[in-house]
Order: C-alpha cells, then structure tokens, then sequence
C-alpha cells in the first residue's frame, strides 16, 4: 500500500463493503470469545489501525512497564475487567472521529466505527481493537498520572494491567479507591480479583518481571531455560551425561529455547550473559 494512499482511496476500494456480508470466525479460548475477521473485513481493519495508530501510538514494552517499580517497599497490581468489550461506543467514535477528521461526516464516522465493533464494542480479535482501547484510554491515563505524581506514586499500564508503587501502603489505599471510582465513570469496572498488594517482603512481579531490586526474569523462568540449553547440548551431542534417557529436542524446543532467550536478552541482560556463558561451556551456536 503507497504511503500516501488516502481515506478517498480507502473509500473507494470499499464503496459496498456491506457489513451484512462480512462475517467473524468465532471460537473460544477459555473464557474468551475470539472474533476472528474475513479476510476482506481484517484488511479494512488494518487500515483504519494504521491510522488510529498514526494519531494514538500504542508502544507496549514489559521492561519500560515494569523498570520504573523497582526497588519499591510495596507495589499495587489492578486490573480491568473485560477491557475492549467496556468500552463505550461513543468513545469509539470520538477516536474515529478524531482520527479521520479531515473526512469525518457522521456517515463515515459511522461506517468506520461499525467496521471495528461487534454489537457496539470492541471484538477481542480484531486487529484495531488494542490501539482503539488504548486510544479511548488515554484521558484516564492523564487523570491517574497526575494524581499519582501528587502522591509520589509510580504508575504504569499495559493495556488493561495497572501497576502503581510507593514505598507507602495507605497512598496506595487512597490510589485504589481514586482509580476505582474514576474508571467507573468512564464504563470499566475492576477485576477485584486480581487486586493485589505485594510487599518487598515478597517477589514483586510485574508482567512477568521481577522488580524488588532490579529488573530480573523470575528464578523459574532462569532455572528452565538453563535446564534447556543442557538438554539442548545433549541433543546435539556436545555434552554426553551419565544418564541418557532424554527426551527428543525437537525443532518446536528449539523455537521455544530461542523465543525464551530472545526474551530475556530483551528484558534481562545480567540473567541473558549468565546463560551465554552456560552455554559456551557446551559450544552451543545459541547466541
């Protein structure tokens, strides 16, 4: 697609995209319904997402999310319940509105909005669905930042998961129970469940990263992907044990080992040349 290719284009490529005649591929995982588009509703799809995302940039990164939290006596976890499907339908079209502003009558709005939801809310599976929330978001986001910098407070987000610290409990009471309400207001609710209050006492983990002094990958995650490589070793003959009963390493390990150590070179570079050390012992081609 040529970077100056237009909405008027879009518009014309589209002239009788008929809403009645797309359809979603529906399935469940656990306890989500997936909504995967026909190949002809994801293309419109990622053209309205590439242009959301011009206006709303959604950069997510678990090390950025997790880093400003380390070192903190006490670290607040919240989550939102049913992110995309809480999310106003006036909202979307305030996103969509604002995005092709150049061309926004309310015919188009509409139309445009009507491509991206199901039933007035955003379908898990949709390629537009995640920079839409996020973009719908970013109001409340100010409200939470600035209240949380009044109280010293750190806070982050990544999508629906918020994560607040202080080296103060009662702050992080007083941030609940502002966050709480203030969400309420714009349609979220909480996952109370998923509340929680961790101690430095404890391991903080935030997205799968440990904070309590500096950001680490979780001593589980370290022990496995040690544990990998030697089996990994093993498979390619370059380490004979004692014990030969291993299993097959297969080309789904190997693409499971590389995911892992891609993983933690990204987030954890003490525990990524610990690894790479480990693995030079066996003359593994790894890193």
């Amino acid at each position: 697609m040529s970077s100056n290719y237009t909405l008027n284009d879009y518009l014309n490529d589209y002239p009788v995209l008929n809403l009645k005649e797309v359809s979603y591929n529906v399935f469940r995982i656990k306890n989500r319904i997936i909504y995967e588009p026909c190949r002809k509703l994801k293309q419109a799809q990622r053209y309205i997402k590439k242009w959301v995302n011009k206006h709303y940039p959604l950069e997510l990164s678990t090390h950025n999310s997790a880093k400003q939290h380390t070192g903190k006596k006490w670290v607040l976890k919240m989550d939102i319940k049913d992110f995309y499907g809480s999310v106003r339908y006036e909202y979307i079209q305030r996103i969509i509105q604002r995005t092709f502003y150049i061309y926004a009558t309310e015919e188009i709005v509409n139309y445009l909005t009507d491509i991206v939801t199901v039933g007035k809310h955003l379908p898990v599976g949709a390629p537009t669905s995640a920079h839409i929330a996020n973009a719908c978001f970013l109001p409340l986001d100010k409200k939470i930042k600035e209240y949380s910098n009044r109280h010293d407070v750190e806070y982050s987000r990544y999508m629906d998961d918020m994560t607040f610290s202080c080296n103060n409990k009662n702050i992080l009471n007083s941030v609940e129970h502002y966050v709480s309400e203030l969400i309420q207001q714009f349609g979220f609710k909480l996952n109370e469940k998923k509340t929680r209050y961790i101690s430095s006492n404890k391991q903080q983990n935030i997205l799968g990263i440990v904070v309590n002094k500096e950001v680490r990958t979780p001593k589980e995650l370290r022990k496995k992907v040690r544990a990998m490589i030697h089996h990994y070793a093993i498979s390619k003959g370059q380490y004979a044990p004692k014990d030969t009963d291993y299993p097959k390493f297969d080309q789904h390990d190997e693409a499971k080992l590389n995911g892992y150590i891609n993983y933690i070179k990204s987030v954890d570079k003490k525990t990524y040349e610990q690894l790479e050390k480990y693995s030079q012992k066996f003359r593994t081609k790894l890193f």
